[in-house]
């Protein structure tokens, strides 16, 4: 942690999935501009042919005049088109698709992105609308080949744009777990929330057409998911080891921010007893089917699938580990099903580490509990990734040992090597369950080696103490100690001990951490955690009795 909140401010705004303002999309307006321009044009000419006062012999310089503006036109609303589409709703995807590992607050944070795309799509959407009005006027009062041309082209890229304009806009999580209470209720542990958007689409009456109509939802493999991509129209059957509740949301349009169909509250729920590992390699989707109509005859019939996802029955860590990289590094919305990279920067995992470590923090601990929607604690200035670790296999890398007891015994045991994700994840877990108010007050510094750790305390003038995870022993939060005599120590703390003991009660009253002022790096400890009980001086007891004080001391023994 800095040891000025300016630089804090500063390390944190640098993180690739920092909280900030969004920038305006000059590159739009450049080109909605354009199309805006030889729209205006077209508009013209169309309207001075349909007024009735130009010249008879005038009409066909005027009709070869707006064929030919409406090629120009073409073009421009193309790359208009191509923009909105590949630049802008891609770029928003591939984010979701990383972001979706991470704590609600900032999936929310991303979501509302689609705020101003969907006005970016409602301004091409009504320039569009128009056009094709235009050229449905010519059509009917100047017959003409170019005309039916121009307004099959432009319908087909009105078709093309609405159908992509609707996406699924809330995603479900990379894995599902079904355990505890859920096995004996056959359905997942928490529950989710996914939703369909439709991008602008008021102009075509997309809105007010699709209002209430119904959408389906179904749980497929992905091999079935790979169907789909060759055609669209396959029809789905339902997976044999799972179904999604609820199966059904309507479209509706509450406010300005378009048509939606939210599937609140999604749980798994399974159809049959499954054995863990039967499942645990399979990977499913969600598939919307959609049929939307327009004001111009367009229908948007099709599916949209969701990104894959794992159910596992009961907790399995390796297989949590492999869907966090293939939510984080595979190109899942441009290759749908796609395996993960075999390389990836260290920026790239770290930011993507930072997310799940998040996320995993805000897991509610309860099934009752709801989510809460929070800004999450960003890391900084620590290092838990070296520079040349940008390969993926480093996640099954041993970093870690554990003490584990052999069967039938309370004494002999072995150490075992501890892969990174296992010690990475339980690292998250213990700060959910027994260090999340600490987290969150900055009072766990985190991630850190023995050897940075002392020198960070050198640094501080009075005696102060720093909290970290181990870095070698797994599951073990660390406590080093710099003494007011400038002697540095270090103890630490099982993970079940934080269960008996709460962490922020034990520096307060363990006369181990009596003399410390601090808590890394200028925090006040007695401040922040609350002041030590002080010691009972124990001294001579002065009663001063009185004659009546003795007169009373044989009541209590005395015959009424």
């Amino acid at each position: 942690m800095s040891s000025t909140g300016h630089s804090e401010v500063d390390m944190e705004s640098s993180s690739a999935f920092s909280p900030s303002e969004p920038a305006v999309d000059s590159v739009f307006v450049s080109k909605h501009n354009q199309s805006a321009e030889i729209y205006q044009v077209f508009k013209d000419d169309v309207d001075t042919l349909l007024s009735g006062r130009t010249p008879q012999h005038e009409h066909s310089v005027l009709i070869q005049r707006i064929h030919h503006t409406c090629g120009n036109m073409y073009v421009v609303f193309e790359d208009e088109k191509q923009h909105l589409m590949s630049d802008v709703l891609l770029t928003w995807a591939m984010k979701q698709q990383k972001v979706s590992i991470g704590t609600l607050w900032t999936q929310q944070l991303h979501y509302k992105q689609l705020d101003m795309i969907h006005l970016q799509f409602e301004y091409f959407g009504e320039l569009l609308q128009q056009t094709l009005s235009g050229l449905t006027y010519l059509r009917q009062y100047f017959p003409n080949a170019s005309f039916d041309e121009a307004f099959n082209k432009f319908c087909s890229m009105a078709h093309y744009f609405l159908y992509y304009s609707v996406i699924v806009s809330r995603q479900p999580p990379s894995v599902i777990v079904k355990c505890g209470e859920a096995e004996n209720h056959r359905r997942s542990r928490f529950w989710f929330n996914t939703e369909i958007r439709v991008l602008g689409g008021q102009a075509f009456g997309v809105e007010a057409v699709g209002q209430g109509t119904d959408v389906k939802c179904y749980l497929i493999t992905d091999d079935t998911a790979k169907q789909l991509l060759n055609n669209a129209y396959l029809e789905i059957f339902e997976s044999e080891e799972f179904c999604i509740e609820p199966s059904s949301a309507v479209f509706q349009k509450k406010d300005t921010r378009g048509l939606r169909a939210k599937f609140d509250d999604m749980r798994v729920a399974k159809k049959t007893q499954l054995r863990r590992d039967s499942v645990a390699s399979k990977r499913y989707c969600l598939c919307y089917s959609i049929h939307l109509k327009t004001n111009c005859g367009l229908e948007l019939v099709g599916k949209k699938v969701s990104l894959p996802f794992a159910v596992l029955v009961g907790p399995k860590s390796d297989v949590e580990a492999r869907l966090f990289l293939e939510r984080s590094f595979a190109d899942l919305v441009r290759h749908p099903l796609s395996d993960i990279p075999t390389h990836v920067s260290c920026a790239e995992m770290a930011d993507a580490l930072e997310l799940k470590f998040q996320a995993i923090v805000e897991t509610p601990q309860k099934n009752a509990d709801v989510p809460a929607v929070v800004q999450p604690r960003m890391f900084t200035m620590q290092v838990f990734l070296k520079p040349t670790q940008s390969f993926l296999k480093f996640f099954q890398l041993p970093v870690a040992e554990e003490y584990q007891l052999r069967k039938n015994s309370t004494t002999e045991g072995e150490w075992k090597l501890v892969p990174f994700f296992d010690w990475f994840f339980k690292l998250a877990e213990i700060v959910n369950k027994y260090l999340y108010s600490m987290w969150y007050d900055g009072l766990v510094y985190g991630f850190c080696s023995k050897e940075d750790s002392e020198n960070l305390l050198r640094c501080v003038p009075r005696s102060v103490l720093l909290v970290r995870f181990s870095d070698i022993e797994y599951a073990k939060i660390k406590i080093s100690v710099k003494d007011k005599n400038g002697e540095i120590r270090h103890h630490w703390y099982e993970h079940c001990d934080l269960n008996a003991r709460v962490l922020s009660k034990e520096l307060l009253v363990n006369q181990r951490f009596a003399q410390v002022d601090l808590i890394y790096p200028d925090i006040d400890m007695e401040v922040a955690l609350g002041g030590r009980e002080k010691p009972r001086i124990r001294v001579p007891r002065n009663l001063q009795p009185d004659e009546i004080y003795f007169e009373n001391q044989g009541a209590a023994t005395s015959a009424f």
